[in-house]
């Protein structure tokens, strides 16, 4: 899509249909955003739960020629996506899973092709994917390898703080092993780079350490010292504004906060447990190295609130407005 274009166009996946992902695509028509969104769903279950819910529903088929207009509360554009069996909420069928896995090629080439702004994604069940596809592991490795990226990072984000990861969905015995300090180049560099890339200042970033107390002079490990601190080194040599290890238990402190843009925890229940706790429902999951921006809430599919339709839609509108601000040059504060 042409930069000049001042309505950003914003694609939006239901997700699992058996999850709360359609219920939150109904919910979040009823807000403001000062962007087109556009949903891949099934028209036919977005109807049924405006019905459940006796909310306004307006879905209109989307025209990829025409220019992007103002969302319209109570009405979506909608590009329908077909369910092999019907939808039942809480329930898991593994023969809808074919159209969720072509739902999300279909955002990601819709973003590789520039006609849309940003892809943001309810939440899908991995395993039930992964029947399908034994290469699903989760909507970030999936958009980087249709994009054929060979590396990209998870960023959670608050209006507060911003934590992305080193490691991510891996046994924590396998952690200290995974990290490398060619590891850790590679991900500090695509933060930075990301902030470029979002038309952003460059990001100023505080790497955690692996061990406690960042190894403190090797008696609780030496990772720190071998990995960790020398490739804090050789970035600062080339540039890039990014400092550590430090001691991860006093590094999110509300002055850390004010101080660095990005902090880069070791692993997953390292850094996710703080920003989720400081901002749940306020939170989007940024995928960072993807040519295009991606995010998406910070829960799973909730399959047993499902049935009872009473999911709250806090995380995802955070999302939609996170990326729509990110497509503006603007973080949010």
């Amino acid at each position: 899509m042409s930069s000049s274009n001042k309505i950003p166009r914003i694609v939006l996946t239901m997700g699992e249909p058996a999850g709360i992902g359609p219920e939150l695509l109904v919910k979040i028509a009823q807000f403001q955003f000062v962007a087109e969104i556009v949903v891949l769903a099934n028209l036919n279950l977005l109807q049924k739960i405006a019905r459940q819910l006796d909310l306004p529903l307006v879905l209109e088929l989307i025209d990829w020629g025409q220019s992007p207009k103002i969302h319209q509360i109570s009405t979506l554009k909608i590009e329908n996506v077909d369910l092999n069996e019907p939808a039942i909420a809480g329930e898991l069928n593994s023969s809808n899973s074919s159209s969720v896995l072509c739902m999300l090629s279909r955002a990601g080439q819709l973003a590789l092709e520039q006609r849309v702004d940003a892809v943001v994604t309810a939440p899908v069940h991995k395993s039930v994917l992964n029947k399908i596809d034994a290469k699903f592991m989760g909507h970030t490795e999936f958009f980087a390898l249709q994009a054929q990226v060979k590396k990209v990072v998870m960023m959670l984000a608050t209006n507060q703080l911003r934590i992305a990861l080193a490691t991510i969905h891996i046994p924590l015995a396998e952690v200290s092993e995974t990290i490398s300090q060619d590891l850790i180049e590679q991900i500090v560099k695509i933060i930075d780079k990301a902030f470029t890339q979002f038309n952003l200042s460059r990001p100023k970033i505080a790497v955690c350490g692996l061990n406690p107390h960042a190894g403190e002079d090797g008696l609780l490990g030496n990772q720190d010292q071998e990995k960790v601190a020398p490739a804090i080194k050789l970035l600062k040599e080339s540039g890039v504004n990014v400092e550590g290890p430090f001691p991860a238990d006093s590094l999110f402190t509300p002055n850390k906060r004010k101080t660095y843009d990005v902090f880069l925890a070791m692993y997953h229940d390292q850094g996710l447990p703080v920003v989720k706790a400081i901002g749940f429902g306020q939170c989007a999951n940024i995928t960072l190295g993807l040519p295009y921006i991606r995010t998406s809430v910070d829960h799973g599919t909730a399959l047993d609130i499902a049935p009872l339709r009473v999911a709250v839609p806090d995380s995802l509108e955070y999302a939609i407005n996170y990326a729509i601000q990110l497509v503006n040059g603007q973080l949010p504060k």
